[in-house]
């Protein structure tokens, strides 16, 4: 089990005599520019196809230090052999071939991961997966397992003065709403220089990517659900799900958006958070991404912050979005499984959700798990025992996880809550026949990519866990 802490380490524990131990060489220290930030994101992943799987972290580095970091089973940094620069940490201030500081003119950089900010698949023809960045920031980023950045289209190129012409890769340049303004001011090179006054821009802080098949072509997309800023200070006016194709054949259509994806599907207004300050903390827009209605294509489901949570299909359209407010005034879901319940080889879907903290709504409950069917109908809604007193809300923020716990055959339902520890539910007459994301990010990898572990027994399948304070 990998841990990430709120002082720079990550810790790797082995169960071993019956209990839970700290793994030899651990825990590794992501800690760097003087700060030892939180390590907020996780994932693993086969990176250089040795069978062996490395874990890839992200922090809340904000003084220009490195804030990804790519670990070896041993606890050491992640370092292919032959490569003349240190591949990890990245964002690295070193200049010269490989390195971040300079390339393709004015280098590469970032600032803070904020959320699950990982996603890791295959983005180019070759047969080794990539690993997706979003970070506090308008841009997202590919990393080969080299450390080095994937580039962009060269549709793509620097406008700036001082490296007119340059290409760009995929983290050196924003991402606006309107695939006019990034025509004008990445391709064109025309008009004035787009502001989030009078443009909207993405916002990736807590957007987690996912690597999948969108179109069916056998080669994936990076997908992911954005805030969508505007104004100054900046305001988020909806969420917006953006998919970007990655670096295959000649590489022209690297970072460009999947055709029929140019105009953003979008959610409405976000909740008023009048007389609250941080609390309670908004949902990631966490993308689940799996085959709802039987035709090989997958949908895009998500939770936005104006309490509803959306299916989109593979074609960019809105086929239904689902009420979770429970008449309360703020309200928040979790990331969705969709795991068939009954053994009627149909999935259901299975979130949680959560609200105001105590003070702001005393005797009010907001925790709730939630089944709705492929079309968005709730078939069962129930009120979680106990709603705590946490001071960062009330109910259950995160993503719940769906599986046989116990070896009986049929599936519990494990739902972690603000306060008062986790509840596990019985679903009597299920079976695990129909696992398509069954727990956050989709499964024990934290990749975000659908459940394809294969059967074992769970001691035997690679788990990797976020524990947040």
């Amino acid at each position: 089990m990998v841990v990430g802490s709120n002082n720079g380490k990550v810790a790797v524990y082995e169960w071993k005599n019956n209990s839970l131990s700290i793994k030899t060489g651990w825990p590794a220290s992501a800690c760097d520019a003087g700060q030892c930030p939180e390590v907020r994101g996780l994932a693993a992943g086969d990176l250089n196809g040795d069978g062996i799987i490395e874990i890839v972290a992200t922090t809340t580095q904000t003084a220009a230090g490195a804030q990804v970091f790519v670990f070896n089973p041993d606890g050491s940094l992640y370092q292919p052999p032959g490569l003349a620069f240190n591949a990890w940490p990245r964002y690295n201030t070193a200049t010269g071939p490989g390195n971040d500081a300079d390339v393709n003119g004015p280098g590469n950089h970032g600032y803070g991961c904020y959320g699950l900010n990982v996603g890791i698949g295959n983005l180019n023809d070759d047969p080794l997966p990539e690993i997706v960045i979003t970070f506090d920031n308008h841009q997202i980023n590919v990393f080969y397992h080299t450390g080095v950045s994937m580039l962009a289209s060269d549709y793509f190129t620097n406008r700036d003065n001082a490296y007119y012409g340059n290409r760009l890769n995929w983290g050196q340049f924003i991402r606006w709403f309107d695939t006019q303004v990034e025509e004008n001011h990445y391709h064109l090179h025309d008009g004035p220089w787009p502001h989030p006054v009078t443009n909207k821009w993405m916002q990736w802080t807590q957007s987690p990517p996912n690597v999948v098949d969108i179109d069916g072509d056998g080669k994936n997309e990076v997908v992911c659900v954005s805030n969508v800023e505007k104004d100054e200070p900046y305001d988020t006016k909806h969420h917006s799900i953006m998919v970007l194709e990655g670096l295959f054949g000649n590489g022209d259509r690297s970072a460009r958006r999947l055709s029929g994806w140019e105009a953003l599907p979008s959610s409405g207004d976000p909740l008023s958070r009048t007389g609250r300050s941080w609390y309670p903390p908004p949902n990631p827009p966490a993308p689940t991404i799996v085959d709802l209605t039987g035709d090989g294509r997958p949908e895009i489901l998500y939770a936005a912050h104006d309490g509803h949570v959306y299916c989109t299909s593979a074609s960019a359209i809105r086929l239904w979005r689902a009420d979770i407010r429970q008449g309360r005034n703020l309200m928040y879901a979790s990331e969705i499984m969709v795991v068939d319940l009954n053994q009627d080889n149909q999935p259901e879907l299975i979130l949680t959700t959560y609200g105001d903290p105590e003070n702001l709504a005393p005797g009010l409950p907001h925790g709730y798990l939630m089944i709705l069917d492929k079309n968005g109908q709730v078939l069962h809604n129930l009120q979680l025992p106990e709603q705590g007193t946490n001071g960062n809300g009330k109910g259950a923020p995160a993503a719940p996880t769906v599986m046989d716990l116990n070896g009986d055959g049929t599936l519990e339902i494990v739902v972690q809550t603000f306060g008062v520890g986790c509840f596990v539910f019985t679903v009597p007459g299920s079976a695990e026949n129909l696992l398509l994301w069954p727990t956050g990010r989709g499964n024990y990898l934290r990749d975000g990519r659908p459940w394809d572990m294969p059967k074992k027994k769970p001691s035997l399948s690679p788990m990797l866990f976020l524990l947040r304070e």
